[in-house]
């Protein structure tokens, strides 16, 4: 299905620029012959239809070659964090059961000790450099030199092609299986709800193994005829460096320019990052029409200050592992509504339930449930427990949110996280909403753990500013100025930095 929507872009826009990556350009042409390539030395190695190939590797052309190949192919792909350690990846190449794996000289090593560790027989694939015995993924596509030719006709298949995991703030992570048609769905509910047409170049900063990344960046713009400009991997002394993306700001800002960017989804400490950046600020960024943030909350600070230097408004997407893009913020006056992910999607239904199950009202806050065709049937191999978020078509997500009277959402919390202090419900992002405000404090997460008697008590974990001396019972005075005695923290932790996800999202579970 996805191969037959690649095949009709390509049909439409041969030589037209596919992806950018750093000096490299690649038309829709060599794209989809690479593609078709590949898929013949993957089957040549004996990869079927069904098998998984584990992709463990950063934003590169080699990542979409690979997706698209196991699409023709009818396999399934699972994109891993190429900075996973070996414990990690071990757990998911183990658990979905993987046939081969699609990496680099740099994750060599690890990948090799796992596949010694668990004894089976995978294949492994590099994407650059020679090594004795190891497959190169340019021998293959060389293997198999394509001609474009007319494509049969046959029917789309619809079948599982992805594997991602919803880590969720407790317990082992849950594997989510999305099809061809979730993800065909997906792509064409953002298309339509955002008008992105072939004349529209993407700034892919996000990672593709992230359903973020591969629904917003990878499938919009392959299936649109649009570029994907990526950026690159930072080379010191020729071996790819990781750098905080506040070290990349001038790069990313250069490419806007040269690329003549028009859209730019990325997460909050991206825009933060970009706001903070010793730059021109008269840097032109007039092609830029829709700047989209998910992930995490907006800060109302970044908003401003993003606006006011480069004059484009940050817009709210809400979205899901199990679902993709579920809702995003296109209002004209976004100044008054910014804290809002707004409506849903084309061809996506929404409601605010209570614990019952019965829909509320405008303006009442309660669990956000939702209905697609790009929604996933529900987790592999789960609990029963697990399995209740997917009802009668439905996903329960565990968010809390509530609508206003024009249908916009506004996220209000985590069913999950709600911290419950002697039978009375607090939700945390209330509690970090108005520290936030404290002069002394830059960041702030606020979580439940246990105390020595098991009950459960209110810590906030604190990184301070550089405005002086900041004491617990300065943070306990201030919560007293502002909350009822039982939201009060108990427990109050400083820290130089708190861990961060690769979209920037708060590790919560790492603090307790």
């Amino acid at each position: 299905m996805l191969d037959q929507a690649l095949a009709t872009t390509v049909q439409k826009h041969r030589e037209k620029t596919a992806v950018i990556y750093n000096n490299l350009r690649i038309s829709y042409a060599e794209l989809y012959s690479n593609t078709r390539s590949l898929c013949k030395g993957l089957s040549s190695i004996g990869v079927d239809q069904g098998d998984c190939i584990a992709i463990i590797l950063p934003n590169c052309p080699e990542f979409i070659i690979s997706f698209y190949a196991a699409a023709r192919l009818k396999a399934i792909v699972l994109p891993l964090n190429h900075l996973f350690k070996e414990d990690e990846l071990c757990y998911y190449l183990n658990d979905s059961n993987v046939c081969t794996i699609i990496t680099d000289t740099k994750r060599l090593d690890i990948c090799c000790r796992i596949i010694k560790t668990t004894g089976k027989k995978i294949k492994l694939i590099i994407i650059d450099g020679v090594q004795e015995s190891i497959i190169n993924f340019y021998d293959l596509i060389r293997q198999f030199p394509e001609v474009l030719a007319k494509e049969e006709n046959c029917l789309p298949f619809e079948g599982i092609l992805l594997y991602q995991y919803s880590s969720g703030s407790t317990g082992k992570p849950k594997k989510i299986c999305r099809t061809q048609k979730n993800l065909f769905h997906e792509v064409n509910n953002f298309t339509a709800t955002v008008g992105l047409t072939s004349a529209d170049n993407i700034l892919c900063v996000v990672p593709l193994y992230h359903a973020y990344g591969l629904g917003t960046c990878l499938l919009a713009a392959l299936y649109n005829g649009a570029t994907l400009v990526m950026l690159e991997q930072f080379l010191q002394n020729g071996t790819p460096t990781e750098l905080p993306f506040m070290f990349r700001c001038s790069r990313v800002l250069e490419l806007m320019v040269k690329e003549q960017i028009t859209i730019c989804p990325a997460v909050p400490y991206v825009f933060e990052a970009l706001v903070q950046a010793s730059v021109n600020n008269c840097v032109d960024l007039s092609t830029l029409r829709l700047c989209i943030s998910a992930g995490n909350f907006l800060p109302k600070s970044v908003f401003d200050r993003f606006l006011q230097k480069f004059n484009i408004p940050v817009r709210q997407l809400y979205g899901c592992t199990e679902a993709g893009s579920i809702s995003i913020n296109l209002d004209d006056q976004l100044e008054k509504t910014y804290n809002s992910v707004g409506c849903p999607m084309k061809n996506v239904s929404l409601k605010i339930v209570d614990d019952k199950g019965k829909e509320l009202p405008v303006d009442v806050s309660g669990e956000i449930v939702i209905a697609s065709q790009a929604l996933a049937s529900g987790y592999y191999n789960t609990s029963k427990q697990s399995q209740q978020a997917f009802k009668e078509g439905c996903f329960l997500t565990g968010d809390l949110g509530k609508k206003d009277k024009f249908g916009r959402l506004y996220i209000t919390g985590r069913k999950k996280m709600l911290i419950d202090t002697g039978g009375r419900k607090v939700n945390p992002l209330e509690i970090e909403d108005v520290l936030m405000t404290h002069p002394k404090v830059k960041e702030v997460v606020v979580i439940g753990v246990k105390d020595p008697n098991a009950r459960e008590v209110i810590k906030a974990v604190i990184v301070k500013n550089d405005l002086g001396n900041c004491e617990e019972q300065d943070i306990i005075s201030y919560c007293r100025e502002h909350f009822a005695e039982f939201k009060i923290p108990r427990i109050v932790e400083f820290r130089n930095k708190i861990p961060r996800n690769s979209l920037g999202k708060f590790l919560r579970k790492d603090l307790v």
